[in-house]
């Protein structure tokens, strides 16, 4: 649909394209408090004396969804632990553990930096 203006009717000009800034994995953020999520979080203790090593440090093994979070599961120094992981959309769930299953086997840290496929439109 065009207008006058030579915009079509969602605002974007006609003919030019839409720059997409690429998000990355570390980008995730929650909207209270603008704070990142990522590395992910551990949800349980590891056990008397535990230093509280960083997910960062792990191999990812694993990823299941529950509800609006994902559980990561992780292995850390010979251990598997698992990490909590919940941002505010967008992006929504599915795109990021599509990310996160095409990654098994890779280090909590070059998680960090995997981008997320760009938004398409204003769908979920």
């Amino acid at each position: 649909m065009r207008s006058e203006d030579g915009l079509r009717a969602n605002g974007h000009p006609l003919g030019r394209k839409v720059r997409v800034e690429a998000m990355q994995l570390r980008d995730l953020k929650l909207r209270s408090g603008r704070a990142t999520v990522w590395p992910p979080q551990w949800i349980e203790s590891s056990g008397p004396g535990d230093t509280s090593a960083l997910a960062g440090e792990g191999v990812l093994e694993g990823v299941e969804r529950l509800g609006s979070r994902l559980l990561l599961r992780i292995k850390l120094h010979g251990r598997r632990r698992t990490a909590s992981l919940e941002w505010d959309r967008p992006p929504g769930v599915g795109a990021v553990e599509a990310v996160l299953l095409a990654s098994i086997g890779a280090t909590v840290h070059e998680l960090a930096t995997r981008e997320l496929p760009p938004r398409t439109g204003g769908g979920p």
